[in-house]
């Protein structure tokens, strides 16, 4: 099965980021209804403390993977929002939200024209 349906271009990834963001906000909500544990967590939180493995994050870790074999086999979209709802979990998590500055690639080789 080929995946790779389209080229992307700066252009393409700016007119449809919105859209993109939109479904994923979808995941968000649905899944914090869906999975709320208590106030304080869901039971994706839960889960990471019964089952922490090495980085205490390792069931999201597997569970992105599955997604990603699923994407792999069938090409369908709502893997790749789960996959992305799962790296959104992984940052929380991380507490990289709660940083002033941010370890980000974006580090310009070369100018690019906004």
């Amino acid at each position: 099965m080929n995946l790779s349906k389209h080229n992307t271009n700066i252009e393409q990834k700016k007119k449809h980021f919105p859209s993109f963001i939109d479904l994923i906000k979808n995941q968000f909500w649905h899944g914090g209804d869906k999975y709320k544990l208590n106030d304080e967590k869901e039971f994706t939180d839960q889960v990471c403390e019964t089952f922490p493995g090495d980085t205490g994050v390792d069931w999201i870790l597997g569970t992105a993977m599955k997604y990603l074999g699923r994407y792999k086999n069938f090409g369908r979209e709502k893997d790749l929002l789960k996959i992305a709802t799962y790296c959104y979990i992984l940052w929380l998590k991380a507490g990289f939200h709660l940083k002033e500055k941010h370890d980000e690639d974006v580090k310009k080789n070369i100018d690019v024209k906004e």
